[in-house]
């Protein structure tokens, strides 16, 4: 009994040895694992401060141009304005001018008609004399 119990214990200790092994096994690849896993993180983190310094910039161009955008944008609403109420004046003198002549219209339009009529009265008056007068 007492070789079984010696076996026994052998083939213990062996399984303990043969676990020890493969666990020294798993722990070399998970710190070789852990180890690319580390410089991937690294690579990322390089990549991202690469990308934010690279990216400073435009974003600061890009801050200075909606700036100008929107300075621009104010100014050209001012001209707009500015345009709309000229526009407004110039509609409105055109509408006075339009006005002046219907009334202007309206009051001599009658006496030059009765004297364009009175002259070529009298254009036929002596044209039809001055043919009298041939004969």
């Amino acid at each position: 009994m007492e070789q079984i119990t010696n076996i026994l214990i052998v083939c213990a200790l062996l399984s303990i040895t043969i676990l020890a092994i493969v666990c020294v096994m798993f722990m070399l690849k998970a710190q070789t694992a852990l180890q690319d896993l580390m410089k991937y993180v690294g690579n990322l983190a390089q990549t991202v401060q690469r990308i934010e310094a690279d990216s400073q910039p435009v974003f600061t161009q890009l801050e200075t141009t909606l700036q100008d955008t929107s300075t621009t944008m104010k100014s050209l609403q001012k001209q707009m304005t500015t345009v709309e109420g000229a526009l407004d004046s110039i509609k409105q003198i055109a509408d006075r001018v339009n006005d002046l002549e219907a009334k202007l219209q309206a009051k001599i339009e009658k006496p030059v008609m009765q004297a364009a009529g009175f002259v070529s009265g009298i254009t036929n008056a002596i044209e039809t004399f001055m043919s009298e007068f041939k004969k």
